[in-house]
């Protein structure tokens, strides 16, 4: 069912024609996940027609409004909603067609769990939450209501000629405990605030993508081409983000993780997984927001809680069971990745210096790159220890202690920081931290399977476990391809292919996993995966050099996001799910959410691999193998670097880069 935005809140539309999920500044769900049928939310107002209650036939998902429809032998109705822009309210326009060649009379209803008002307030029908300490007011413009000895309902009689149409207006206000959201509701009013809905969508939507616009302290790249499949991918993953977008928490600029979490929750891994379009988009904010990261102990939570007031730190959430000290294993690559997109997107060198508490960015950022020392088994030892199932993909059972993925993590760091500290002019600590990599490189190689394609967790008690899992090609092969023989990137990339890509989609394990049974979530088990995992896969395929399997892959997942932006996770379901042209949906089970902002690795993609911009601090702007060519034809405009911006080109010979002016 499609979902609402207006930049502060979420509601989601449940299945019948009218019913709106809506709860304002918290959760839409409990700790059982969201079930798109059973949100937790305030009563849901009832609509009859001729004394049936209608399901929804269709739906349809725009940025600003959600549509659903049904159809019967003589009569279209069609309900579309919209968030009133900024607020706590909910507009519904309820539209009647008569498709029979005879006159036709319809008796609508709608029933309401709550009261009539007194006095001033005697055309609202008022309905209190006492779970969730909310009221919620009805107001219906166009006539006066009348009051159902049961309860409150609104009645109308339309008389429909052949082929015409009728429609009924509404709204709900929300507030806070018993008090009634003030201002009656005029029909004019109405109207101007759903028009005003779909204008400042599209205004914020053009502003994006304008550089120097007044609302974003930057802007996202204007893609251009004929390649529609890599253009609607493009786009719908950069729209996911601005779904996401909330202007009021502290920082006003943040893109929280779902709609569905506690208000202001942002996760550390999934932010990081759209950090160049991050700091391209807004970077002022983007800063404001490494600043609090850097301030947190990364092996504590996985989480900020932005608040409408800056936090002196996180708000500290229920540890999940079976984490140990070591916390969330994605925070140090997260944060520092983060960090890195800034400094190398916005060449903005002085941050480097920004004092963090009692230390400096940069010392800070050695801590990240380095933290994974706390974690041997020995002194001696070259790899990183990151926790049991919680501490890691939580789901998977054997994908624990030693792992290759946040180890080849551990590489990349340690190499990008060298990079920054030899240009301060300490060669030998640079030197050291290259050595340290190299040592981690090869003790990464010893967890390789060769001849599969795959690689193994080393336990504590000894034991190699074999993990045919995406997350370990995606990290290995981005952040150590360099190091990866021809034959082992062959097999990586044949194993990919062979037991995880699928027709539309794809499985983040492998169902040949020896813990495929027991890691049945559709985020990171095998009937699914997490909405970031193929953008990553098919980088990690470009950067093995598998660039036109790559992009025909990831063409075929366009049809994935049928239901509206990225979620999530997509899963495959039915009694075909283990087919490989199974059908896609957005996850309906195990907690995952409707939106989410890993979906905006898509972008991250097509703009760090596709288009080869990989910037570096305080290096000329090269791209990523410029003379290989990428198979298709494009231009993506208003590439921020620095203060300058250029515009780079897909074309037969490989990328072209050219400069536009300065920002």
């Amino acid at each position: 069912m499609p979902s609402l935005h207006n930049f502060h809140e979420m509601a989601a539309c449940a299945p019948d024609l009218i019913g709106v999920n809506f709860l304002p500044g918290g959760q839409l769900y409990k700790d059982s996940g969201p079930r798109w049928f059973i949100y937790n939310t305030l009563p849901l107002c009832r609509m009859t027609v001729d004394g049936t209650a209608y399901d929804s036939m269709s739906c349809r998902w725009f940025a600003y409004q959600a549509v659903r429809r049904v159809q019967t032998s003589d009569l279209e109705i069609v309900t579309t909603n919209r968030l009133v822009m900024e607020d706590t309210t909910i507009l519904w326009r309820v539209e009647f067609k008569n498709t029979s060649s005879m006159v036709k009379t319809v008796r609508v209803k709608i029933d309401i769990d709550g009261v009539r008002g007194n006095g001033a307030d005697h055309n609202r029908l008022i309905a209190r939450s006492q779970e969730f300490a909310m009221s919620a007011i009805y107001e219906f413009p166009d006539r006066p209501i009348e009051k159902n000895v049961e309860g409150a309902s609104v009645e109308w009689e339309l008389n429909l000629p052949p082929k015409q149409h009728s429609e009924i207006r509404f709204v709900m206000k929300v507030s806070k405990g018993n008090a009634s959201p003030s201002g009656a509701v005029s029909p004019s009013w109405f109207e101007s605030e759903w028009d005003r809905a779909k204008k400042v969508w599209m205004d914020r939507w053009s502003s994006a993508f304008t550089p120097g616009n007044t609302f974003f302290s930057g802007n996202a790249p204007t893609l251009l081409t004929q390649d529609t499949a890599v253009r609607e991918i493009y786009y719908r993953s950069v729209l996911t983000l601005m779904v996401l977008l909330r202007t009021n928490l502290w920082s006003d600029r943040t893109f929280i993780t779902s709609g569905e979490r506690a208000k202001g929750t942002v996760f550390y891994w999934d932010t990081s997984l759209f950090s160049t379009l991050f700091a391209m988009l807004e970077p002022k904010q983007m800063k404001a927001q490494i600043k609090l990261f850097l301030e947190q102990d990364p092996h504590a939570d996985a989480v900020i809680v932005f608040k409408t007031t800056r936090p002196p730190s996180p708000e500290r959430i229920d540890t999940p069971k079976g984490w140990d000290l070591r916390g969330y294993a994605a925070n140090d690559l997260s944060i520092f990745r983060l960090a890195w997109s800034y400094l190398s997107v916005t060449q903005d060198k002085e941050f480097l210096h920004e004092k963090i508490a009692d230390q400096t960015v940069n010392e800070r950022l050695e801590v990240l790159a380095t933290d994974w020392k706390k974690l041997l088994w020995t002194p001696s030892d070259r790899l990183a220890d990151y926790g049991e199932a919680p501490n890691l993909l939580e789901c998977v059972p054997t994908y624990i202690n030693k792992v290759p993925s946040f180890n080849a993590a551990n590489v990349w760091m340690m190499r990008e920081y060298a990079d920054i500290v030899d240009r301060a002019g300490k060669h030998d600590e640079a030197n050291e931290l290259r050595r340290e990599s190299a040592d981690m490189a090869q003790a990464v190689m010893t967890l390789y399977e060769p001849g599969k394609g795959v690689w193994v967790s080393l336990h504590r008690d000894g034991s190699r476990v074999e993990m045919r899992h995406c997350y370990d090609f995606a990290t290995v092969g981005r952040f150590m391809a360099g190091d990866l023989p021809v034959p082992v990137r062959q097999e990586m990339v044949a194993f990919v292919e062979r037991e995880l890509l699928m027709e539309k989609w794809m499985r983040a394990q492998s169902m040949l996993d020896v813990a495929a049974a027991n890691s049945d979530r559709p985020d990171h088990g095998p009937m699914g995966a997490y909405d970031a995992w193929p953008a990553v896969t098919v980088d990690a395929m470009c950067i093995l050099g598998y660039w036109k399997d790559a992009l025909t892959f990831l063409r075929r997942t366009r049809v994935a996001v049928y239901e509206g932006v990225y979620a999530q996770a997509h899963e495959f379901y039915g009694p075909r799910r283990r087919e490989y042209d199974a059908p896609v949906r957005i996850a309906q089970r195990e907690g995952c959410m409707r939106e989410c902002t890993g979906g905006g690795a898509f972008a991250e993609t097509i703009i760090n691999t596709l288009f080869g911009y990989i910037p570096k601090l305080e290096k000329k702007l090269t791209l990523l193998e410029p003379y290989t060519p990428r198979g298709f034809t494009g231009e993506l405009r208003h590439v921020r670097f620095g203060r300058e911006q250029f515009t780079i080109r897909s074309g037969d010979a490989g990328l072209y880069l050219r400069l536009e002016a300065k920002a």
